[in-house]
């Protein structure tokens, strides 16, 4: 695994090395400005990330009356899902595409932190070696993902909401008992830390764009009901008589 993703940890491994030397900052804090970079390169798909998660929000309704139409027809559900896709123009599986293409980030960071041993330097916090683990850092790791998870939670439906409130629990577990280098327990919380803090501003700025979308239609909707002919008026109980006319005589 290391030589197949070694065209990624070479020049990790060169970035991280440029940071450290150059800033004059310890391993730890020369994690944490590597995913700074890394996040900062990503922000234009976590944009259309949080948009396609909107999008299926508002489109969940519709989702579910078409698989209630088809739902003893699987083939028949699958293609007509996908050409409501294609007709409103989203992608179901647009907002996986940060997360996958950070694994391999990931994988590449925790194999050359692993197979590479970094000399100890100057201490951040309570980290003074990234090789080591750190189980004070795992629970750091749980809370700063389970904030992050429960914000992406306001736009995706009830299982996938229990799925992603569960996930960081799981990881955590797993990260507990893997005795994961702090090296890439640093370069998680970093991640989880800035997911928040963007989601926030991504979320008020599409918030505030929708806003501005549906003005116009709503004062288009005013101006109509405003242009409207009034009604005829006409009289009393029982059909009186006709507003400015008189009324006729009944024959007998």
């Amino acid at each position: 695994m290391y030589d197949r993703l070694s065209f990624i940890i070479d020049p990790l491994r060169s970035l991280l090395e440029g940071i450290h030397n150059n800033l004059g900052v310890s391993w730890a804090v020369s994690i944490i400005i590597l995913t700074i970079i890394v996040r900062m390169i990503l922000i234009p798909l976590t944009v259309k990330q949080y948009t396609s998660m909107r999008a299926m929000q508002k489109l969940q309704p519709k989702i579910k009356e078409l698989q209630a139409k088809y739902k003893d027809d699987k083939q028949k559900l699958n293609e007509e899902m996908m050409k409501f896709y294609r007709e409103n123009k989203v992608n179901p599986f647009g907002s996986c595409l940060p997360l996958l293409l950070q694994m391999p980030i990931f994988f590449s960071l925790y194999y050359m932190i692993s197979k590479q041993p970094f000399v100890d330097d100057h201490a951040f916090l309570w980290i003074s070696n990234i090789n080591s683990s750190s189980q004070a850092l795992v629970l750091v790791y749980m809370a700063t993902q389970l904030v992050s998870s429960l914000l992406l939670t306001t736009a995706v439906d009830k299982s996938q909401k229990i799925m992603m409130i569960l996930m960081p629990l799981g990881i955590g577990i797993f990260f507990f008992f893997g005795n994961f280098p702090a090296g890439v327990l640093i370069y998680w919380v970093t991640t989880n830390l800035w997911t928040i803090g963007q989601q926030l501003v991504v979320k008020r700025i599409i918030h505030a764009k929708e806003s501005r979308e549906e003005a116009p239609a709503v004062t288009a909707g005013a101006a109509v009901i405003e242009q409207a002919p009034p009604a005829k008026k006409t009289g009393g109980k029982g059909g009186g008589k006709p507003v400015g006319g008189k009324p006729k005589k009944k024959r007998r």
